[in-house]
């Protein structure tokens, strides 16, 4: 949904049924809205069935009485529905007296419309759930065998039958809902993980949680093992021949597979060739197959602390289309001619074969370029000055500058962290990033161009108007400001405040609310561009190896050029494999989340007892949010761990302040704190105040 489409609704939904006259709306969301946009938006909500307009030109929200279909979501107690496509929450009530889980579907009925606040009433049940619920076998008072669900956190009781066995007790296990019994839902024990807080039982846990799968179907591993070693000799003579040119990888140390290759000679126009090499999983991956079907499912591949589990089997994902060293691999390739100044003269795009002659990790590359020694050093140094140009380009032409730190692990032999640590980016980081983003491009841009042929496109859009209003606030806690007042005003500002914090200690957490004040990426049919990036046309061709929409890409970019029909003439049928792989992004990131999240409680668990630097990053009413400096974790300081007065946060939750100490606490103040209580089930953590800004508190 279009960003002033999403905050139109959201004003409605604020004043409840309130009817609103143009003029109203229109102060009220400018600069957002003009009049010409505000008419064309509203005239397209009441033909959609969103708004009613009376006799006397004023609209109000059409949704008493519709009914919808959703998946019921549950917090706390409270179960909901988010009702497409604005994500509106409708509250159903306790869902324990309801008697609904997370993951049923249900058709519910509008019933009431308050301000910023939807009512429904559930009409009828489709689909049980399906979700799979993990927790610890207890015995309750009656000897029955119980499991209380801890992800998803449930507050209710998992009967399990009688049959359940009693060794179970003290086990994390997974359970499916069977049914409701008198007063609890009734469930069974699908799978045993193992001991609490133990790593394989944690790590296979979050596995479950999030329904990702570990191996693959036979069918697929078949498929996979059928595939020739060797490059059919058909293949040599319609490709274009790369492997005499100067080309490398580079990727991360712990790198399992490499799926883009850079090349590069001068011309003797004086221009720079620069080879852009993505692996041909297309060659090996046909639609409609066993391994098509797996990696559609899954999506992209997933990266937790201790494992990846790849979109593709092995035998792909880490040899046939990995461009490892010295092996000749098939390609999908675009040449570059560019001038010093990273203009484009000339592209060609194309399948091809290539023969990686090195494999950098990101800081051999970097070594290299630091010092003008080592293999391909001359490229480097021309790479690196061709990236620069690009980068400079890109943020002028309006892409926003944000950069951020990656939480790694050093685990020993058990799988315990024994040293965690940032990995900060490096010139060879953004070196690769600016030739990937340069490439993914030219193919949307090219695409584009196909009128008969439907693309997927990576979109990003403007940011809503609420998100910002509150970034603004966040931001003034920390005595800055930026300006929102249209988008070029507002990467403007992004962009100087990026550059003003670069040495604070706050600075990581301001990027990371400005970041999550942004729309999420997504992947989509319709082309609204890129605001992120500042792109127009963007796509994602890079990484077919660990991202589907990529592969889908190379297919349909293979068509264009060989003058073949589009793999997917079927607008619909495409648009629905971009909203499976946005979903699927989404819970993989979910799920790394979580696997870090959980090994930064267990390194911190160490630390028990010790003074632990930190900021004030959130304060609410309850409490304050401090962000730990080293591990970069956030804990929770409750108002009881807090020197004994009656405290007040202000509106903009800038500040919170004793009543009658007159203590202050500010976001953004450095305090030390130690570690009161970790739960590792709920991956939280409390904290006790030691000392604000040189101020001993106990």
């Amino acid at each position: 949904m279009r960003t002033t489409t999403s905050a139109l609704l959201k004003l409605f939904l604020e004043k409840g049924s309130k009817k609103w006259r143009p003029s109203q709306l229109l102060e009220k969301l400018h600069p957002l809205l003009d009049e010409a946009l505000l008419e064309i938006e509203l005239e397209a909500l009441v033909r959609e069935g969103w708004l009613i307009r009376d006799e006397r030109g004023r609209y109000t929200f059409n949704l008493l009485g519709r009914t919808f279909t959703g998946e019921v979501q549950v917090k706390h107690e409270e179960a909901f529905l988010l009702l497409a496509p604005f994500e509106l929450r409708v509250v159903l009530g306790d869902f324990r007296r309801l008697r609904l889980l997370p993951g049923e579907i249900v058709e519910v009925e509008i019933t009431a419309l308050y301000p910023e606040q939807v009512i429904g009433r559930v009409i009828r049940r489709i689909a049980p759930s399906r979700r799979t619920f993990i927790g610890v076998v207890e015995e309750g008072r009656n000897r029955r065998l119980y499991v209380t669900p801890q992800q998803p956190s449930l507050e209710v009781d998992f009967q399990l039958s009688k049959d359940t066995p009693a060794y179970l007790v003290g086990q994390k296990v997974a359970v499916r809902f069977l049914d409701w019994g008198l007063r609890y839902p009734i469930g069974e024990v699908i799978q045993v993980l193992g001991p609490p807080r133990h790593h394989h039982t944690e790590m296979h846990a979050i596995l479950m949680e999030f329904d990702l799968p570990e191996g693959f179907s036979e069918a697929a591993l078949a498929e996979a093992a059928a595939l020739p070693e060797g490059i059919p000799t058909a293949e040599l003579h319609r490709r274009h021949d790369f492997r005499g040119l100067p080309t490398f990888t580079i990727d991360p140390e712990d790198a399992k597979d490499f799926d883009d290759a850079l090349s590069l000679r001068l011309l003797s126009s004086g221009l720079y060739e620069v080879g852009v090499h993505i692996a041909d999983v297309s060659f090996y991956v046909q639609p409609n197959s066993a391994l098509d079907h797996e990696a559609a499912q899954r999506g992209t591949s997933v990266y937790l602390v201790d494992r990846t589990l790849p979109m593709l089997p092995e035998r792909l994902s880490s040899f046939l289309c990995s461009l490892l060293p010295n092996q000749d691999r098939l390609s999908f390739s675009i040449i570059f001619q560019l001038d010093a100044a990273a203009r484009i003269h000339a592209v060609w795009m194309g399948r091809g074969i290539i023969r990686s002659q090195y494999r950098f990790t990101y800081e051999e590359a970097q070594q290299v370029l630091e010092t003008g020694k080592g293999p391909f050093a001359e490229e480097l140094r021309h790479l690196h000055n061709l990236a620069q140009k690009l980068h400079n380009r890109r943020l002028r032409e309006g892409g926003v500058r944000f950069e951020t730190d990656e939480v790694k692990f050093l685990l020993d032999e058990q799988f315990t962290p024994i040293k965690l640590f940032l990995k900060t980016r490096k010139a060879t980081h953004r070196l690769i990033e600016e030739f990937m983003l340069l490439a993914n491009r030219q193919v949307a841009t090219f695409l584009s161009q196909l009128k008969s042929s439907p693309a997927i496109y990576r979109v990003h859009e403007v940011p809503k108007l609420d998100k910002l209003r509150a970034l603004q606030i966040f931001l003034e806690g920390f005595g800055y400001a930026i300006d929102i007042s249209n988008p070029r005003a507002l990467t403007r500002s992004l962009n100087a405040l990026v550059e003003a914090i670069a040495e604070r200690p706050e600075a990581h957490i301001i990027q990371a609310v400005a970041i999550r004040s942004m729309p999420k990426a997504l992947y989509t049919t319709s082309n609204i561009g890129h605001y992120g990036l500042g792109f127009t046309h963007y796509t994602h061709f890079t990484s077919p190896i660990r991202r589907y929409p990529d592969l889908l890409t190379h297919r349909i970019l293979a068509a264009a050029l060989e003058g073949k029909p589009t793999p997917y003439p079927d607008v619909s049928q495409l648009e629905a494999l971009c909203r499976q792989a946005s979903e699927r992004e989404r819970i993989a990131e979910q799920a790394e989340r979580a696997s870090v999240r959980y090994k930064q409680l267990e390194y911190l668990a160490r630390c028990q007892g010790q003074p632990l630097a930190g900021i004030i990053v959130g304060i609410e009413n309850w409490g304050l949010y401090v962000e730990l400096s080293e591990s970069r974790i956030e804990g929770f300081v409750p108002l009881r761990n807090l020197p004994s007065d009656i405290y007040e946060r202000d509106s903009y939750g800038h500040l919170l302040k004793g009543r009658y100490t007159r203590r202050r606490y500010r976001l953004g103040d450095p305090v030390e704190v130690e570690i009161e209580r970790i739960d590792f089930d709920k991956r939280q953590m409390d904290l006790r105040l030691l000392r604000h800004q040189g101020e001993h508190m106990v």
